[in-house]
């Protein structure tokens, strides 16, 4: 049985016997983009499925086949290798945005385009003006580079609340522009962005891949469950009808405290739930995790990235590492991982000795 079909086997038991071995998974996105950027990648290790094989890992390459375009407004970009400016022109006003890289390597907003009511209002505007355009070019080469060593899912953009809290809004004061006269103009946005995400859903359903992932970072201290019924649940159901329907499984990816929104998720169809960790990273284990979503949905995690940090001693990365193994065992929809993604300071040697021990 070849990796891809293990993973795929995990998120529909029906397709084939599982194997009794529990998958182990990571997804190393961010440290290879980090390390390929600072050339600080390992030999061998120049692409993303060659790094997955040089640690001996199943092969983790999202495939994003789409691009954004605006009509009717001007959006500009400046970008230098530690800050992006956004800028929206957008009835007669200018919208900034600023992204800065973060202690994790990764791109981080510390500026927000909406900072009032008004604001917000434009950004019914933008999202009016935005476009998604079907972009596939690559995803022939990508998928040939994986081959059967893994599994390629294809990206779709973020649920529309989602996109407001991280795109919009930010995690301070704006999400209380989101409340009271706020509200109408977060249910124009949602609207407006679900309808054009479905219609892209569709066209991506077609193209080959194995799977769609919604790249959500869903975090429960921001999306209570009350928002989640009211803004996102409708599009998690017809995105993961329009998903079934083309015989892929949809994965939401989550970034923060998800038990709450576990069950919830699973309601609306969802197939999987990625970033599954206790505290502190997250609220809930995989066992935990599992009894909220119920039996319906595969869980990927439940080991954090925190332990692959210096200052937790190897004995307590070894008690997680048994841990995790030990609520996956016997359930055939897990797929032990690290919780969300391997950051880019992770020690590699950890990272073998986690698939040796889970081997």
């Amino acid at each position: 049985m070849s990796a891809r079909t293990r993973i795929l086997n995990r998120f529909d038991p029906s397709r084939g016997e599982n194997a009794a071995e529990t998958p182990l998974m990571f997804d190393l996105t961010l440290w290879h983009k980090w390390r390929a950027s600072r050339g600080a990648l390992p030999a061998g290790a120049t692409t993303l499925p060659d790094a997955h094989r040089l640690l001996g890992s199943t092969v983790w390459a999202p495939f994003k086949p789409w691009r954004v375009e605006y009509d009717g407004i001007r959006v500009t970009t400046t970008e230098t290798a530690d800050r992006r400016d956004i800028t929206y022109f957008v009835a007669g006003r200018e919208l900034h945005a600023v992204w800065t890289v973060g202690p994790d390597g990764d791109w981080w907003q510390t500026e927000y385009p909406v900072r009032t009511r008004e604001d917000l209002a434009l950004a019914v505007d933008i999202a009016a003006s935005r476009r998604y355009v079907l972009d596939p070019a690559g995803l022939d080469a990508h998928r040939a580079a994986v081959g059967e060593d893994g599994v390629v899912p294809l990206e779709l953009p973020m649920q529309p609340y989602s996109d407001i809290l991280h795109v919009f809004v930010g995690w301070g004061e704006g999400i209380l522009l989101m409340q009271g006269e706020g509200k109408p103009h977060v249910a124009a946005i949602v609207a407006e962005l679900e309808r054009k995400l479905l219609a892209l859903a569709a066209e991506v359903v077609a193209l080959p891949g194995d799977l769609l992932l919604a790249p959500d970072n869903l975090d429960g201290q921001y999306v209570s469950p009350r928002g989640f019924k009211e803004f996102m649940a409708g599009g998690y159901a017809a995105t993961a009808a329009t998903a079934r329907a083309a015989g892929k499984p949809l994965v939401v990816h989550v970034g923060g405290p998800a038990k709450r929104l576990a069950p919830l998720l699973c309601q609306s169809g969802v197939d999987g739930i990625e970033g599954i960790a206790g505290p502190p990273q997250s609220d809930a284990t995989l066992s935990e995790a599992r009894e909220a979503a119920g039996p319906d949905v595969t869980l990927w995690g439940g080991i954090s990235q925190d332990m692959l940090h210096p200052e937790h001693d190897d004995e307590a990365f070894e008690a997680a590492v048994r841990a995790a193994l030990a609520e996956a065992e016997g359930d055939n929809r897990m797929i032990l991982g690290v919780a969300d993604r391997v950051p880019p300071e992770a020690d590699l040697g950890r990272l073998r000795r986690l698939i040796e021990m889970v081997a």
